[in-house]
């Protein structure tokens, strides 16, 4: 899932930065703690919807990550991401 996250962050299969891996990783622990306290499911690691929503949290958060004060956009955005995968879900429950 790293370099799934780092190629959509636009890094090349050769960057490495141990510094950058760790922030993304951080953020992908993040995403996946936030996807279970809003949904009350464990993420799974085969769903490709569950990775879609850790992918698309980690890379807005880890593009985002200078902005001092979460803004309102910042919450709509989360929020966003989170209910459009959401409502897959539930389609496909």
């Amino acid at each position: 899932m790293l370099e799934l996250i780092k190629l959509n962050l636009g890094y090349t299969s050769d960057f490495n930065d141990p510094d950058v891996d760790q922030l993304i990783n951080h953020y992908m622990s993040t995403a996946e703690e936030y996807f279970k306290e809003a949904t009350g499911r464990k993420y799974d690691k085969g769903n490709n919807i569950h990775k879609n929503i850790i992918l698309l949290l980690t890379t807005h958060w880890y593009e985002n990550r200078n902005i001092a004060i979460t803004s309102d956009l910042d919450r709509t955005l989360t929020s966003m991401f989170l209910m459009a995968g959401l409502q897959r879900i539930d389609k496909n429950d």
